[in-house]
C-alpha cells in the first residue's frame, strides 16, 4: 500500500502543481481584464468630457451670435423708432403751423373754400 501511496502521490504532483499553475494563471488573467476594463472606461470618459466641452464650447458661441443679432435687431429698432417719431414730430409742427395760418385768415365765418385758405391747404 505505500507503494500505492508513493505512486498516487508522483502522479498527482504534477495534476497539483498544473491545478495550481491554472489558478495563478486565472487570476492574473483576471486582474489584466480588470485593468483592460479600466483603461476602457477612462478612455470612455475622456473622451464624452471632449465631445461635451467641444458642444459646450459651439452652443456659448452660437448663444453669443443670436445674442449679438437680438442687439443688432434692437438698435435697428430703436433708430427706426426714433425716425419715425422725428416724422411725427415734424408732422405736428406742420399741422400746427397749417391750424394758425388758417386761423390767422380773415372772414373765418364764411361758408366754403375762399383762394387764401386754398392756398393754406397742403398740397
Amino acid at each position: 500500500m505505500t507503494v500505492l501511496l508513493t505512486m498516487l502521490r508522483k502522479a498527482a504532483a504534477p495534476v497539483l502543481i498544473g491545478g495550481v499553475l491554472l489558478v495563478f494563471m486565472l487570476a492574473l488573467l483576471w486582474v489584466i481584464l480588470v485593468k483592460f476594463d479600466t483603461m476602457l472606461e477612462r478612455a470612455a470618459r475622456t473622451a464624452a468630457e471632449a465631445r461635451d466641452a467641444y458642444w459646450t464650447g459651439e452652443i456659448e458661441r452660437s448663444n453669443a451670435e443670436a445674442n449679438r443679432l437680438l442687439a443688432d435687431q434692437a438698435k435697428a429698432a430703436l433708430a427706426i423708432e426714433t425716425s419715425a417719431n422725428a416724422r411725427v414730430r415734424a408732422v405736428e409742427i406742420q399741422l400746427a403751423n397749417l391750424e394758425n395760418a388758417n386761423a390767422a385768415l380773415p372772414g373765418g365765418d364764411d361758408c366754403g373754400l375762399s383762394r387764401d385758405r386754398v392756398r393754406v391747404l397742403p398740397n
